[in-house]
């Protein structure tokens, strides 16, 4: 990847961390209840035919791009995995792949706000930090 490739794609991982800044004050349970009400993974998953994914960057971005086009929490769900799973996330999520969303993750961390609770994990670790 080239230093101008790079920098554009920092420049959008900083443009989605824009746009998830509005759910900071959203308690995590209620963004977990937003994501299982609406999700349209969820409803593939359960109802539907869900995608059989590749563990390979480029045909899962495509995958998640278009199981997640048009799902009405798709943000939330991006929000909810980064408080959550934080920089161990994996597999495709809120229309990311794992990569990508590490990379966003490595811009959005520092942007969490620490007066909101964050979230602890099964060990008692707190993730995310929003």
């Amino acid at each position: 990847m080239t230093k101008n490739e790079r920098n554009n794609a920092n420049r959008n991982f900083d443009e989605m961390a824009d746009e998830l800044d509005e759910f900071a004050a959203v308690p995590t349970d209620v963004l977990a209840d937003w994501v299982t009400d609406r999700g349209r993974c969820l409803w593939e998953i359960t109802c539907g035919e869900p995608p059989a994914w590749t563990g390979q960057d480029e045909p899962d971005r495509e995958m998640a791009a278009a199981l997640c086009a048009g799902c009405p929490v798709r943000r939330e769900c991006l929000e909810l995995e980064l408080r959550t799973i934080g920089e161990d996330t994996d597999g495709v999520l809120g229309a990311l792949n794992g990569a990508d969303r590490r990379a966003l993750h490595e811009v959005w961390s520092p942007r969490c706000r620490s007066d909101i609770a964050a979230t602890p994990d099964e060990s008692g670790r707190e993730i995310g930090g929003r």
